[in-house]
């Protein structure tokens, strides 16, 4: 039983990665601060009734105009029959201000639930809002073979300004106890499945958001009461674009109570060909924070001087607290 289990797991995982992938996504650094953003299935997956997390990110101030990236999110776990999950993402980038706008509701499916491993499924769909703006962009036809001139025409025809498509997500999760001190996370996830036209032109044949696919392995390791660690890796690929993260933090816990926990952390990783990043967070109760900072290793380091993009997170958890009811004191009769 437990072999088909496995065999089954591992075929729905080689199905997904079948999948046709043929740009590139905004991402994060600190990703699992943004759950419904890395997997569809991490919907419901706390220990709370509600998840709220914020997210933004900064990238290139010292290159260009900033990128910037804000995300709000939460889900719901036990209050529903089954888990629902809201996502807004927000991202603007560079002198055309292109501004994408993403919501996304999401929900999951306990297939696999005991002791020792969990097996979920989880689904996603929203709209994404994508716009362009070309007063502060330049163009070739604009020179008129001496200097710049802003009044040439551009000879660049757009057939609108505004895109507005659908998105269809889908996810994988499994997580396996190993003993006492070693539990494995795999997450699996594709994401742009419908390959929305994303062209401002009007082009023809259409121009196909590429799906994306991402992975995660990570790897639980407690070493005594007060320390653990988490190794993993992290990989996404759209189109022609890839990209590898692997590292490792380092979590001390304070105090882990009931309703009482305290634990900071801190980590190391690497992203292929362009950075590395440092991090570091804290738990506090129903809180969570973390923060990062990437330096930049790509080819872009004499423009960027090492700096890349400043990340923080933030996660909230609310909890329902028990009601215990009345104690009934029974008092004997003396006659």
């Amino acid at each position: 039983m437990k072999f088909n289990t496995l065999r089954h797991i591992i075929l729905i995982f080689n199905l997904i990665f079948c999948i046709y992938i043929t740009g590139q996504d905004f991402h994060y650094s600190l990703i699992q601060f943004s759950p419904l953003n890395l997997n569809p299935a991490q919907t419901g997956w706390h220990d709370a009734d509600i998840r709220i997390n914020a997210n933004h990110r900064t990238q290139w101030n010292s290159v260009t105009t900033p990128y910037n990236t804000y995300s709000f999110g939460s889900d719901f776990s036990k209050i529903t029959p089954f888990p629902i999950g809201l996502i807004v993402n927000q991202d603007r980038a560079g002198d055309s201000d292109f501004n994408t706008f993403q919501t996304n509701l999401s929900t999951a499916f306990q297939l696999i639930n005991d002791s020792v491993q969990h097996l979920r499924i989880g689904i996603q769909g929203g709209i994404t809002i994508r716009s362009i703006q070309t007063d502060n962009l330049t163009f070739d036809s604009q020179y008129n073979g001496m200097f710049f001139d802003p009044t040439l025409p551009t000879n660049e025809s757009f057939s609108t300004f505004n895109k507005i498509y659908g998105n269809m997500n889908f996810g994988i999760m499994y997580v396996r106890r190993i003993g006492i001190r070693n539990i494995l996370n795999m997450d699996l996830s594709a994401f742009n499945l419908n390959q929305s036209d994303q062209s401002f032109m009007g082009a023809v044949p259409p121009v196909r958001l590429d799906p994306k696919i991402t992975a995660r392995v990570e790897h639980q390791f407690t070493l005594n009461d007060f320390f653990s660690i988490d190794n993993s890796i992290f990989f996404i690929q759209q189109g022609t674009h890839r990209e590898v993260l692997l590292g490792a933090k380092i979590k001390y816990l304070l105090a882990d109570l009931i309703d009482l926990k305290r634990a900071i952390w801190t980590g190391v990783y690497y992203r292929n060909k362009d950075a590395i990043f440092i991090t570091g967070g804290f738990e506090f109760n129903q809180w969570q924070a973390g923060i990062s900072y990437d330096i930049n290793l790509s080819t872009l380091i004499p423009a960027s001087r090492l700096r890349g993009g400043f990340e923080m997170a933030l996660i909230y958890k609310i909890k329902r607290k028990i009601q215990l009811e009345n104690p009934l004191l029974i008092c004997l009769d003396y006659l």
